[in-house]
This record gives C-alpha cells, sequence and structure tokens, in this order.
C-alpha cells in the first residue's frame, strides 16, 4: 500500500509540471478540465460525433455535417478559482458570458487565468467535420506544445489538415525523461533512404529507464490509432488512457490495406524467456450510442461485445522488406452492417498499429521496429 501511495504522489507532481503550475501556492493552475455535461446535453440529436476532446491548449468537437456552428455557447469546466476569458478579434479578453453565442465557423480563443492572475492559458475551441479515412501517407505533422515529441497530422478528402484523428502514447513516454528530442520517442514520422513514398510512421520499442522500472512499465511500445491518448490516465490506470474510435465510418468497411516493414527487438521485456516479439496492425468496427459515444479501451479493444468486424494482421513477424497487405474485416458474433445504423452514426472505427503485440501489458523488446506507409480503408461501394 505504501508503494501506491508514492506512485500516486509521483504521478500528481508530474502531472502537475506538465500543467501551468509554477509554484506550490494555491491559485495558480489554469486550465480547461472538461466541457460541461450539462451544455452537451443541451444539444440536439445528430449533432456531435463523439465526446468533445481536451488537450493542453486546445477542445475539438466533432460535428455531423448538418450541425448548424454559427451561434454557439460552449460552457466549460475550469481548475477553482480561475476565471474564463473569450478572445475577441482584436486581441481583447472579455469576461465569459454563458448567454453570448459565438460563430465558430472558424476556430475561436478561450483564456483561463489562473485565481492569483500571474498565468495564463489559451485554448482554441474548434467544431470540426471529420471526413472517412481514405489514404493516411504520413506526409505532416505537428509538435505538442511543449515542441517534445510529434503529433500526425490526418490530409482530410478537402485537404484540409486535421489534428484530432490520430494519437499516440508519445505523451506518456514524455515522463520518463528518456528522450532528448522528438526523434528519441517511441512514435515518430520520418523520411530517409528506407522510405516507401516519401514519409512514414516508425513505430519503435523503447526501455522507459529508472521511472518505469519504478512503476512496473518498463517499456513502451511505439503506437499510432485512430482515437484519443488521456495522458492523466497514463501511469494509474494506462489500458483506459488509450481511447480508441471516431464516428467515421462513411460506408460498409471492406479491409485495411498499407505497406510495412517490422524488426524485433533482442530481448522480450515482460514475456516469456524464448518469446519473439511481434508487431500489431489492425482495424476495428464497433457500435456506439450515436449521441453518447464510448470509446474502446486498451482492454477490450479486441474483445467488447459491441464489436462489430474486426480486420487484423495475424502474422507479426518481421519483414525486412516492404511489404504489401490488404487484410479483409471479418465480422463476429454474426453481425452483420446495417447502413441505417450507419446514417445515424451507430458505428465507430480505430485502427491501431504498435511495434509490440504485447505492448499495452508491457510485454515487448526493446529495439522492435515498426514501418508502416500509405494507409488505406477500402470502402464496398467506392
Amino acid at each position: 500500500m505504501r508503494n501506491l501511495f508514492l506512485l500516486q504522489a509521483l504521478v500528481l507532481c508530474l502531472l502537475l509540471t506538465a500543467s501551468c503550475i509554477r509554484d506550490e501556492a494555491l491559485g495558480t493552475e489554469c486550465d480547461i478540465t472538461e466541457v460541461s455535461p450539462e451544455w452537451l446535453a443541451t444539444l440536439p440529436d445528430g449533432f456531435l460525433t463523439g465526446t468533445p476532446v481536451v488537450r493542453n491548449r486546445s477542445v475539438t468537437f466533432m460535428v455531423t455535417d448538418e450541425a448548424d456552428v454559427t451561434a454557439l455557447a460552449p460552457q466549460f469546466l475550469i481548475t477553482p478559482g480561475a476565471g474564463l476569458f473569450f478572445i475577441e478579434e482584436n486581441g481583447a479578453a472579455t469576461p465569459y458570458d454563458a448567454a453570448r453565442l459565438i460563430d465558430f465557423t472558424l476556430p475561436q480563443t478561450y483564456r483561463v487565468v489562473s485565481e492569483d492572475g500571474a498565468w495564463q492559458k489559451d485554448y482554441e475551441v474548434s467544431f470540426e467535420r471529420p471526413r472517412p479515412l481514405d489514404v493516411q501517407g504520413f506526409e505532416y505533422f505537428t509538435h505538442n506544445d511543449a515542441n517534445q515529441y510529434q503529433r500526425l497530422l490526418w490530409e482530410q478528402t478537402d485537404g484540409s489538415l486535421n489534428a484530432t484523428l490520430w494519437d499516440s502514447g508519445n505523451a506518456g513516454f514524455a515522463f520518463t525523461g528518456q528522450a532528448s528530442d522528438p526523434q528519441g520517442y517511441p512514435t515518430t514520422f520520418i523520411s530517409d533512404e528506407q522510405s516507401y513514398d516519401g514519409r512514414y510512421a516508425c513505430l519503435r520499442t523503447l526501455s522507459t529507464g529508472t521511472f518505469g522500472t519504478f512503476v512496473g512499465m518498463p517499456i513502451a511500445a511505439g503506437n499510432l490509432f485512430v482515437g484519443e491518448f488521456r495522458v492523466a490516465n497514463a501511469v494509474a490506470d494506462p489500458l483506459h488512457a488509450t481511447r480508441f474510435g471516431m464516428q467515421i465510418v462513411k460506408d460498409e468497411p471492406r479491409s485495411i490495406e498499407g505497406v510495412y516493414k517490422y524488426t524485433h527487438g533482442a530481448v522480450m521485456t515482460g514475456g516469456e524467456a524464448a518469446e519473439t516479439d511481434q508487431c500489431d496492425i489492425y482495424a476495428v468496427l464497433y457500435e456506439v450510442t450515436p449521441n453518447a459515444f464510448e470509446p474502446l479501451f486498451g482492454d477490450d479493444v479486441k474483445s467488447s461485445d459491441r464489436i462489430v468486424a474486426i480486420a487484423e494482421l495475424q502474422d507479426g513477424s518481421d519483414r525486412n522488406e516492404w511489404t504489401h497487405f490488404d487484410i479483409p474485416f471479418s465480422y463476429v458474433g454474426g453481425k452483420t452492417f446495417d447502413e441505417e445504423t450507419r446514417r445515424r452514426g451507430g458505428y465507430a472505427l480505430t485502427i491501431v498499429m504498435t511495434s509490440s503485440r504485447g505492448g499495452a501489458y508491457f510485454r515487448g523488446a526493446p529495439g522492435s521496429t515498426l514501418c508502416v506507409d500509405n494507409l488505406k480503408i477500402n470502402w464496398k461501394n467506392e
């Protein structure tokens, strides 16, 4: 029990360091913690296509094509004692007014000011209309706010770039202090002499050093998935830090296609001594309540009773050269695809790639490397 208390204290210190807190004085926090559930409940059916994504300096709402975003007054929960302001076009900060309707055709900025007035943080709040995933070439990326690691940008069918579709566990690896630059993280996007077609996703299983040993998480598998990584759960509840899926299903999915290379690391951690590490690439189609999206998690992404169909790479052993895959979706439990359910937003889709198949349970070999490019979902009627 003492070790549990020590772990909880360590996690709290790390999370506070990652926020805008600068000392131990009260009233220095300045965060949006979540979107008001009461306000979300007032939105009409068919407005949202998933839960809002709250990150360190952004809040993103995914909405349907029919949603009117020209007159909205979103409400937020912020750290106690802090103040909330709306940033006008001229840069002036106006105290937040819950009755004021804002046009979110373009993103807007809100500012949270700490109780002591010494610290502030700006949040970009946007209402976006995600487009179904077609081809992901890994050509575009950005960095997190601290410029520590890369985050993949999704090139949508209309040519725009979107930062809300893909996520990875890089934010959790930042706690370990093992990386000195973005290329030292488990998930990176690079172009070099090994490239297949420009930039590709490079996922590596890495040691987490002293920190990982202390908390019983000795390795971090490189991963990339459709969904959201919630860093607050990274140590205390890692299987629920990964929230898989988004409502981006435009048709019945037929297969997942792309090219990959894989090399396993030499020594397994957390598995049998004779075990050889393998990669994993899979896609899952599952059922959701249209206006009450609930993701799949690390402990049920392949086993939930809401799963409709799975497409998974069966052989995750080494491939020294770029190898093509085209994996069909297999339906489970006698389920079939229902177009009316799709039209109502009743399906979600996730794609998951990892350099260690057992990485969610900290089983893997440091040095295992999975490279992926030209990823694509093939739809039935395209």
